[in-house]
């Protein structure tokens, strides 16, 4: 959704990709949060699985997120980062006329 147009705009505009992405992945976080916690009230019932693996899937991935925003140069970051934008880009892309 928002955070991938939301990252690239903050760092085009000449902010630092490591405090982009983490302040990003934090408001992602929160917005989740709320969300997960508003749906888990409303519904009547859970898939308590798919919520679950989700869980375990964040657990695993934001440390090694983490870790790879430290050790990589600037340069790489924002490479990879276009990388993955338009990556994700051409794959909604094409998935729209499938």
């Amino acid at each position: 959704g928002w955070g991938p147009i939301v990252t690239t705009t903050l760092v085009a505009k000449g902010q630092k990709p490591r405090f982009t992405i983490g302040s990003v992945n934090l408001t992602e976080f929160a917005v989740t949060l709320a969300e997960s916690v508003t749906f888990a009230l409303l519904l009547q019932e859970v898939a308590w699985h798919v919520v679950t693996g989700l869980l375990i899937g964040g657990v695993i991935a934001a440390p090694l997120g983490a870790y790879v925003t430290k050790k990589l140069p600037e340069r790489a970051l924002i490479g990879m980062l276009g990388f993955i934008i338009i990556g994700l880009s051409l794959r909604t892309i094409y998935l729209s006329f499938a």
